[in-house]
């Protein structure tokens, strides 16, 4: 379970799934981390086809066990690939309680910037 304080006091719990806690993707950004993401399943594919399936996965999830990888079926490493965060993937998180959404500035970073919304 990951926390993240707001400026309002609040403590959001991020517990996934979680309703605090989302995504963005620029609309610039898209077809980039579409076609990223298209390469590395099409990687994987050709990983499965030529026998190096073990070799990929050390590839893509780095320092996991062996142990742990064999549990990852086929269906499981495609829907990793799929939500991944990328070098075009920014996380947000929103406060229930205040409204204000925390955007990273910068993907893979934890310099986030607040957006708090206009009183009606």
């Amino acid at each position: 379970m990951h926390t993240f304080r707001c400026n309002c006091g609040q403590t959001i719990t991020i517990d996934p799934p979680s309703g605090h806690a989302g995504y963005v993707v620029w609309d610039s950004d898209v077809d980039a981390s579409i076609d990223t993401r298209r390469a590395e399943v099409r990687g994987f594919l050709a990983a499965l086809t030529s026998g190096q399936r073990d070799a990929w996965m050390r590839y893509f999830y780095g320092t996991e066990t062996k142990a742990r990888l064999n549990l990852k079926t086929d269906a499981d490493v495609i829907e990793d690939i799929l939500s991944k965060q990328d070098v075009y993937t920014r996380f947000c998180y929103r406060c229930d309680d205040c409204g204000r959404l925390y955007v990273q500035r910068r993907p893979r970073t934890d310099n986030f910037q607040a957006y708090r919304p206009d009183d009606d």
